[in-house]
């Protein structure tokens, strides 16, 4: 109740902290899940009056308490789309490790989270993955991506280029291991993925001159 009314008077900081407390400094009670999540929204209403980088401080501690709150309650709907927006804080904070972690959290949940949340956690994965020079598991997770992503949706486009990206720097990989053979087969394989990528041309050239 106390955190209730001074989120009723706006001091979000200090709502956030006795939501918190009820939440997770007691025995679980009644109130204890919605305690947290309405910690999170305290969180999120500090975050429209910051701006950066006091911002990413609000976002670090935001993330946090999503966590807390998904540990504590994992039966609780709404923790499915506390991890997917806190995988997308973790990536927009340039934390690509943790966010990658928490994105395969969501998409291990049971039951699967809904189409669109699986999208973003797919989103983060593969986007990680590309950063971090995994090839193979960026071109699975940019598949995921684009299956869940509807025909006209604005998006594609860009996702279907790091498809393309992916398959073409297996090619590199291999190449440059002396793999003659699967830099090829990776070379042609980005035109079947992505026959209108810019990259097939470059792709095909690279093959025939692996072929040669």
């Amino acid at each position: 109740l106390l955190a209730e009314l001074l989120y009723e008077d706006a001091h979000y900081p200090e709502a956030a902290v006795e939501y918190e407390k009820s939440a997770y400094g007691y025995p679980q009670h009644a109130k204890s899940a919605d305690a947290g999540y309405s910690a999170l929204l305290s969180y999120a209403q500090q975050e429209k009056r910051l701006a950066a980088p006091e911002v990413q401080t609000v976002q670090r501690a935001a993330v946090e308490s999503s966590l807390r709150f998904a540990k504590a309650f994992p039966q609780d709907p709404r923790s499915a789309p506390v991890l997917t927006n806190a995988a997308e804080k973790l990536y927009a904070l340039n934390d690509g490790a943790q966010a990658a972690a928490v994105a395969r959290q969501v998409l291990a949940l049971q039951p699967a989270p809904p189409a669109e949340q699986r999208r973003v956690a797919w989103t983060v994965v593969a986007h990680t993955s590309f950063e971090q020079g995994q090839f193979v598991a960026a071109e699975r997770a940019y598949g995921e991506v684009l299956a869940l992503t509807p025909e006209k949706d604005a998006s594609r486009a860009a996702l279907t280029e790091r498809l393309a990206a992916s398959v073409y720097k297996q090619g590199e990989a291999a190449r440059a291991q002396g793999q003659l053979p699967a830099a090829i087969e990776h070379y042609t394989r980005v035109a079947s993925v992505a026959p209108q990528s810019p990259v097939r041309a470059t792709a095909q050239y690279d093959a025939a001159a692996a072929m040669l």
